[in-house]
């Protein structure tokens, strides 16, 4: 029998470049609908703008984006109304935005806007003025250092999870209230504790809890705070209450990256992979670019790692650990999954140049690192230690 070249290496397995990631119809409708948000549409009159017929293109947002056209198109416009809401000055009303965001019947636009968002939109307006008061309080250099922090927050790594530490510090030093930087710094200390960046992790997630806490209680509807607060409650184990959250931070604003890569890591923590495939695949579409990208690419190899799918579960976690090499933690499913196919050489190559940049990795470190399945977990912990990933 010949003998089996290494499955890494065949151009079969080769993920598919985030361009082809979804239809080119859907992209196409996608793309028009986002430059011409005003107006009525119908789905025949969408389907004659991407090239294709409506059952077709109607079949394609359900499969990858889990909705219709027209519903695509309510939520977008609702989202819209949201945004302009929570940006408020003294001369905007309820009024104003619905009618510049397509509704011309106030009653279905309340009533449709409080079963999405949960509250009516003079709420939100009255939340948003706060907001904006609360705003124009924030120091300036809390604001830099903060928006300097998301590259090194989104890294997920050691050297780039302590820079993104030390500038949010600071930033919450300038402005003790300002929500996204306690975030972000309960996502990096949530990281610090899973990935056993420190010494305690005991001690950081216990921080991280607080810091996610508080960054809800100052800002329960900014996408982001969500996200990232949610990311950190994550990683804490709390998976149920942090997919309530994300489902919150989707809503609010659809066309967040941030909210769509947690939604599709959150589906994959929760078993659901062909949902966690449809999300990370929309994340790829609306930011194909780092520092997002790569932890998209990562959560596919887990959605497929989760599936049994062990050969596209390597090569696209694979993937993303060549797009950013610093996270080596994502190490762990390729060689798993390599492990599973029966790459037995590759994973173990791979073990020995992971123990050399986690020297603390055992298999116990390994399992307590993500709130994946039961099933999941034994599964991966199982193609560490047959790779050589000591037990304790």
């Amino acid at each position: 029998m010949a003998k089996r070249e290494p499955f890494l290496e065949a151009p079969i397995d080769r993920p598919d470049p985030p361009d082809r990631l979804l239809p080119a119809d859907l992209m196409c409708a996608l793309d028009w609908l986002r430059r011409n948000p005003d107006g009525d549409v119908s789905l025949g009159a969408l389907s004659v703008v991407a090239g294709t017929r409506p059952r077709t293109l109607e079949a394609h947002f359900k499969e990858f984006l889990g909705t219709t056209p027209l519903a695509w198109i309510r939520n977008a416009r609702l989202a819209r109304a949201r945004r302009e809401l929570l940006d408020a000055n003294d001369r905007t009303t309820v009024t104003s935005v619905a009618l510049d965001a397509g509704f011309s019947q106030l009653g279905r636009f309340a009533g449709a806007y409080r079963r999405r968002f949960g509250e009516l939109p003079s709420q939100t307006l009255r939340a948003g003025r706060r907001v904006a008061a609360s705003a124009a309080e924030i120091d300036d250099e809390a604001l830099r250092l903060t928006w300097r922090a998301i590259p090194e927050a989104f890294a997920v790594a050691p050297d780039s999870n302590c820079i993104a530490l030390e500038l949010l510090e600071q930033a919450q030093q300038r402005a003790p209230e300002f929500a996204l930087a306690r975030a972000m710094a309960a996502w990096c200390w949530a990281q610090r504790s899973a990935q056993h960046f420190g010494s305690d992790p005991a001690e950081d997630i216990d921080r991280a809890w607080r810091l996610a806490d508080r960054a809800l209680a100052l800002s329960p509807n900014d996408a982001m705070v969500l996200s990232l607060s949610a990311g950190a409650l994550t990683l804490a184990h709390r998976v149920t209450e942090a997919d309530r959250l994300i489902e919150r931070a989707v809503a609010i604003e659809p066309s967040s990256a941030v909210a769509w890569v947690r939604r599709g890591w959150s589906s994959a923590y929760l078993g659901d992979s062909e949902s966690a495939l449809r999300e990370l695949r929309t994340t790829l579409h609306l930011a194909p670019f780092e520092p997002i990208r790569h932890l998209a690419l990562i959560g596919i190899g887990c959605a497929h790692f989760a599936a049994g799918r062990y050969e596209r579960a390597a090569a696209w976690a694979k993937t993303g650990v060549e797009a950013f090499p610093q996270s080596f933690w994502a190490e762990r499913v390729v060689i798993a999954a390599a492990a599973s196919s029966g790459a037995l050489a590759e994973a173990r190559r791979r073990t020995r140049r992971l123990l050399r940049q986690d020297r603390n990795l055992t298999i116990s470190v390994a399992r307590r690192a993500w709130p994946f399945r039961p099933d999941f977990m034994d599964r991966l912990c199982h193609g560490l230690e047959i790779a050589g990933v000591p037990r304790a």
